[in-house]
């Protein structure tokens, strides 16, 4: 022991010398590198997202931090976060009045504070879009086969000629077609079109249209009127597109983009581009008739024909107040929805964004597709609306009277967007008003039948019957399902007489969301059966239990009056065999 003491206690010195080095070397690190150390020993191994996305954080769903996340993914939404920057108190502190004052600093601060907001376009396109209607229900039922984000069955497609060999010329509108045919395909249009977008003027359109033939080579910009009317009758004359149809929208789209516009906008110009709106919204993609319906309403806006009270016109140009409000109208109908469908935003004005109501007229029913502007604006999502105020709504638009095809199937169509929007909202509406839905609903499926029949392709043709599958699916009841057949014959003898891609890719979409529901069905029933494979002698003797008898049925409702806990019970309920039978925004009590 002795001999070993030194040793030992040289060991000790040494080991007394490092540990006193270590901990000055500690008291020299700086706070914040001793901070950071200690949080990494303290961090957890497993990762997990620091930050969400903005849509998971708005809807409350499960981020995984990816970019994109997987929810977004599997949803279809934008992904996209905010970046949060933390100030420091040291720049804080040291700034001074003339740094912050200084067009550097400003422009970098403007810079920074402004950013995207791409969760505005998910939220208006979720407040009254089909699409994403659509793809929710696709999701809920089965999220592998859900079809994709798609405004399925907008119209009935784009008019194309069997041969595509078409020359891109433009030609005059007295070498297009004769001054007869003209006047043959204007008296379709004032048949047909104008008593629902009665706009124009029909003798004073016969009467310019005389004209232009007596000074054809004279181009003017009424041709684009001429061209627009001629186009719109050919659509509802022919169920296939003629090289009398392509050459007339040529002509009208080259005359109004041609066009210079050297002071307020005349009558004539707004008159072609609400025509050309009106024929992109029955042909074309949503895009291209929200640019064109957009550029109209900014057309109207300079030409002072809305407001009314502070018109720019020239005093030579002379407006009928009628036609002027039914413009303005027709102009306001097609640029909303396009906007809703999209969830893009709506050309609005500073005034008062609606006219005075058109004047009824015999044979006319444009005061009735115009009269349902004040509910389609009240679901803008940028305006602040109750959403409770929903069913009261629905049932002014039910107790609407509509005296034509074309004016119910755009009742039905503003019927659609609210039902999407209390089915969105986890709103109940009663039994009754479900009823009164689904009448409404059965009526525009035989509107757009005779309207098919009648060669008038209105977009709802299309758009209406394919919402209506949807809903229904969503409404499961035993009433709602025993119309899909109806519905899906309706929109096959759509798809069948307009034979386009966008007809055939929304038939598909319809019979892909019905399979898609009827598997799921068969695989409730297997669960089902799978649960009472084991107890078939008690289901039995269940089901061969009696009725329950008048005096057993009182002597139930005197025990439920007896006992407070059961006053709430619906007896009637309770014995019913069809429980089953309440849809998902359908409250249980009438």
């Amino acid at each position: 022991m002795y001999l070993l003491w030194p040793r030992t206690s040289a060991i000790a010195a040494r080991a007394d010398h490092v540990i006193r080095t270590i901990r000055s070397s500690l008291h020299l690190t700086p706070p914040s590198l001793r901070r950071s150390a200690i949080m990494q020993a303290q961090a957890p191994k497993g990762k997990r997202a620091r930050l969400a996305c903005k849509p998971c954080r708005e809807r409350k769903r499960k981020c995984d931090g990816g970019e994109p996340c997987s929810t977004c993914s599997e949803w279809g939404y934008s992904c996209y976060y905010e970046v949060r920057r933390r100030k420091s108190r040291a720049v804080q502190q040291t700034s001074s009045p003339e740094l912050l004052a200084s067009p550097q600093v400003q422009n970098a601060s403007d810079h920074t504070a402004v950013e995207p907001d791409p969760g505005g376009l998910v939220r208006r396109l979720e407040a009254n879009s089909g699409a994403a209607f659509v793809r929710k229900l696709g999701l809920k039922i089965d999220p592998q086969k859900a079809p994709k984000l798609n405004l399925f069955g907008w119209n009935i497609g784009a008019r194309r000629l069997s041969a595509q060999t078409v020359a891109s010329s433009v030609f005059p509108i007295v070498e297009i077609t004769s001054l007869e045919h003209i006047q043959a395909l204007a008296q379709v249009y004032f048949d047909k079109i104008a008593p629902c977008y009665g706009f124009i003027d029909q003798q004073a359109f016969f009467e310019q249209l005389s004209e232009r033939w007596k000074t054809p080579l004279l181009p003017d910009l009424y041709d684009s009127v001429i061209a627009g009317v001629g186009a719109l009758g050919c659509l509802f004359s022919q169920r296939n597109a003629t090289i009398t149809e392509v050459h007339l929208v040529r002509l009208a789209r080259s005359t109004l983009d041609a066009h210079h516009l050297s002071g307020p906008p005349s009558i004539d110009l707004l008159t072609g581009w609400t025509l050309r709106s009106v024929y992109l919204r029955m042909t074309d993609s949503p895009h291209a008739t929200w640019i064109a319906s957009s550029t109209l309403m900014h057309l109207l806006e300079a030409s002072g024909l809305h407001p009314e009270s502070h018109s720019v016109l020239p005093p030579s140009v002379k407006v009928d107040p009628d036609l002027q409000r039914r413009l303005v109208g027709v102009a306001h109908h097609l640029n909303v929805w396009t906007s809703f469908d999209l969830g893009l935003s709506r050309v609005s004005f500073q005034k008062d964004d609606l006219p005075l109501p058109p004047s009824p007229k015999p044979g006319d029913y444009t005061n009735e597709v115009l009269g349902l502007l004040p509910a389609s604006l009240s679901l803008d999502p940028g305006r602040s609306k109750d959403e409770a105020d929903l069913p009261a709504t629905l049932i002014r638009l039910l107790d609407g009277v509509h005296t034509a095809p074309p004016s119910t199937m755009a009742q039905c169509n503003l019927v659609l967007c609210i039902l999407r929007r209390i089915h969105s909202q986890n709103l109940d509406i009663s039994s009754d008003l479900a009823d009164r839905v689904l009448a409404l609903l059965k009526m525009g499926l035989g509107c757009a039948q005779s309207m098919v029949m009648d060669c008038t392709p209105w977009h709802q043709v299309a758009n209406v019957p394919f919402h209506i599958i949807c809903v229904l699916l969503v409404l499961d009841t035993r009433s709602s399902l025993s119309m899909l057949p109806e519905a899906m014959r309706t929109l096959s003898l759509v798809a069948s007489t307009y034979d386009t891609e966008t007809m055939r890719e929304a038939y598909s979409a319809a019979c892909l969301l019905v399979l898609l529901h009827q598997q799921r069905r068969k695989d409730d029933i297997a669960i089902l059966g799978e649960a009472l494979s084991t107890q078939q002698g008690t289901q039995l003797e269940i089901l061969s239990q009696p009725t329950p008898s008048a005096e057993e049925y009182n002597w139930l409702g005197a025990l439920v009056a007896d006992l407070p806990g059961l006053q709430r019970v619906d007896l009637d309920q309770f014995l019913n065999a069809d429980m089953i039978d309440v849809p998902s925004f359908i409250s249980e009590s009438a």
